[in-house]
């Protein structure tokens, strides 16, 4: 939906209400009005279904627009809303009387959706502002967001979901020819109500290296685009094949510029930005999606998905902790290239970077309560480790690279917050190949609530 904004925004928002319900209904006295006040924004005709009391939605355009309403009730903010979808879905944060309670992401432009929002809050009559946050428009698209309603209310939560991990996809981008990847990714699509499926993330080495032009690169964006079209957030660790270090055939670029060189990104980030991964929310370097990380809601609580740069730099180390200290109520999850080898163990080398995984471990992962789970790739095939952080915490790390050249395996594992507990497996769709000597089950996870 192209803007065409304002012709409906000069009227006022009683104005606009009105003329809403009209053309809806025929007869002003027909529907109720809107539950929203609008800013920057406009009160229009309902196109989703099932259709709102008031045959209305409050349309939403840019980031500087919001709407308001009071509820009464207790339990989880609860809206319906549709979105049009432009190089990815529009996200809004909800905040309740002054408190940021959190945000969601608009996967449907049909159903009027309900996207449970925050904790669960007492009763009582409560002061609620849902505000766009992500707008982008192109020549061809514009992502907007429509409120249907919003509503306090106990939702039934599904205790059990599904994230995805894929390993070194490396050996899935030498030619065109080669349909492993986005196999793989379409699979997961397809799939996607069976597992509950609600993230995937990628633990690095998406290309082999980098040709004049860039044909590995335009496999592996072709490969994630069903992701995207179906909604899927996602994010990739960049890992040392992914920077200018590696050259053709897979060897040093440069020798004398590698460090300098598994830096540059420039490439990766023409290719992946942080609008195609959805449900961004902040990035250690503007523009690059290097160090960045998303969150998300599943199973009645709160995610932080972390990609981190291959042997970080302290910076960013140090911009990571703020990060998790700043969400002290999301169950993080951190993936970078490199951390642990195929016995299990955290590697000790800095590589040609900065800082050793060993030195991610001291300074970040056990520093926190809420870190949860580590994925990483680069060396061995795959393995698990067990760790104990400064608060008491359970730190669960999985390792899968594998490097196939006939299949393309991904870790899947299934989460069930009532149970305190995970399952994960791999699985290689191209040819249902299963890999049951990875299999893990552990209980007593620690979830953050």
């Amino acid at each position: 939906m192209l803007r065409n904004r304002a012709r409906t925004v000069g009227l006022g928002v009683a104005a606009a209400t009105l003329l809403a319900a009209v053309a809806f209904t025929g007869s002003a006295q027909a529907a109720e009005p809107s539950q929203f006040t609008v800013v920057n924004g406009a009160i229009r005709t309902a196109t989703g279904t099932p259709v709102p009391a008031s045959g209305t939605h409050a349309s939403l355009w840019g980031n500087s627009s919001y709407a308001t309403t009071t509820i009464t009730g207790s339990g989880r903010v609860q809206l319906g809303a549709i979105g049009d979808n432009c190089e990815g879905w529009p996200t809004v944060q909800v905040t309740v009387d002054g408190t940021v309670a959190g945000s969601t992401t608009i996967v449907s432009a049909t159903q009027y959706g309900t996207y449970g929002v925050g904790p669960a809050l007492a009763a009582g009559t409560h002061s609620v502002k849902i505000q766009f946050v992500n707008d982008f428009s192109s020549s061809s698209c514009d992502r907007n967001v429509h409120l249907g309603y919003a509503r306090m209310e106990f939702a039934t939560t599904d205790p059990k979901f599904t994230f995805a991990v894929l390993p070194d996809t490396q050996q899935e981008v030498l030619n065109a020819s080669d349909t492993r990847f986005r196999n793989r990714t379409n699979w997961l699509v397809n799939n996607r109500a069976a597992l509950d499926l609600r993230f995937v993330s990628h633990s690095g080495d998406v290309v082999n290296w980098d040709t004049p032009d860039h044909s590995q690169y335009v496999i592996a964006r072709d490969a994630m685009r069903p992701l995207e079209t179906a909604g899927i957030p996602y994010n990739l660790a960049i890992g040392n094949h992914d920077t200018q270090a590696t050259g053709v055939g897979g060897s040093a670029r440069d020798p004398a510029r590698t460090r300098e060189l598994v830096r540059d990104t420039t490439v990766f980030n023409q290719y992946f930005t942080a609008g195609q991964y959805g449900a961004v929310r902040g990035q250690y370097e503007a523009g690059k999606v290097d160090n960045s990380y998303n969150t998300y809601q599943a199973g009645g609580v709160q995610w932080l998905v972390m990609v981190l740069e291959l042997w970080p730099r302290t910076g960013v180390v140090n911009w990571a902790k703020s990060v998790v200290a700043a969400n002290p109520r999301h169950n993080v999850v951190i993936v970078t290239h490199d951390y642990i080898d195929g016995n299990g163990n955290i590697e000790q080398s800095a590589g040609y970077g900065e800082t050793s995984p060993q030195y991610l471990y001291d300074n970040l992962v056990k520093q926190y309560a809420n870190v949860k789970f580590v994925f990483s790739g680069h060396t061995g095939v795959a393995g698990n480790r067990v760790d104990t952080g400064v608060n008491g915490n359970k730190i669960y790390t999985f390792l899968q690279t594998f490097h196939s050249n006939t299949t393309n395996p991904v870790r899947l594992i299934e989460i069930d917050t009532a149970a305190n507990s995970l399952h994960t497996w791999i699985y290689g769709p191209y040819n249902n190949q299963t890999f049951t000597e990875y299999d893990r089950t552990v209980t007593g996870i620690g979830l953050v609530r």
